[in-house]
C-alpha cells in the first residue's frame, strides 16, 4: 500500500497575537464538557467520512483518532473546545496538553459539512492554539494529510512553520 504524504505544522505560541474573529450571531464557542464525548466522537467521525479527501484514509486513522480523542476526554480537564448553534454541536477540536507531544491537535477542527465554508475551522484552530497556550505549551503542533482543505488553507495561518512528516502518522496512541 503506498503511504499518503502528511505534513506537521507547527505554532510558536509566545507570537501568537491575532485576534478571533466574531462568530456570527446564533454560535456559541466553549470547552467541551466530558459528557459530550459521545457527541464529539460522532461529529468527528461524520467531518472526516463525509469529506471526499479522506476517502480510504479515514478509515486507515479512526480508530487511533477515536482513542486519542477518547484519552483526552479521559485524562484531560480540556479536552477540547466546540462550537454550538443553538443545542447542536457543529464544529469540535480535540488536543492534548502533553508538552511535548508529536500531534497536539488530534483531530484539527472539525467541522460538520453543512456549516463548512464559513472561517469556523480557522477560528476553532486560533482558539484551539490559544487555549494550548493559557495551558503552558510553548509549540503546538499538527499533522494534516497533504492536499486537504485543512492543510492548504487552514494550517498555513496563523503564522505556522510546515515541515515533511515522513512517519506514519497516528500509528500509535502516546
Amino acid at each position: 500500500m503506498k503511504r499518503e504524504p502528511w505534513k506537521l505544522f507547527s505554532w510558536n505560541l509566545a507570537t501568537l497575537t491575532e485576534e478571533a474573529p466574531a462568530l456570527p450571531h446564533g454560535l456559541v464557542l466553549r470547552t467541551a464538557a466530558k459528557s459530550e464525548e459521545p457527541t464529539v466522537q460522532a461529529l468527528v467521525a461524520r467531518a472526516f467520512s463525509t469529506d471526499a479527501q479522506w476517502t480510504g484514509s479515514y478509515s486507515r486513522i479512526s480508530d487511533s483518532l477515536q482513542e486519542r480523542i477518547h484519552e483526552a476526554f479521559r485524562s484531560q480537564p480540556n479536552p477540547g473546545l466546540v462550537i454550538q448553534h443553538g443545542p447542536r454541536i457543529i464544529a469540535a477540536a480535540c488536543f492534548t496538553t502533553e508538552v511535548d507531544a508529536e500531534n497536539h491537535l488530534y483531530c484539527g477542527p472539525c467541522v460538520l459539512p453543512e456549516y463548512r465554508s464559513r472561517g469556523l475551522g480557522s477560528t476553532l484552530l486560533l482558539q484551539s492554539l490559544y487555549a494550548l497556550k493559557e495551558l503552558e505549551v510553548h509549540v503546538a503542533r499538527a499533522l494534516c494529510k497533504e492536499g486537504t482543505t485543512a492543510c492548504k488553507f487552514v494550517y498555513p495561518k496563523f503564522q505556522s512553520v510546515c515541515d515533511a512528516y515522513d512517519s506514519e502518522p497516528f500509528a500509535t496512541v502516546s
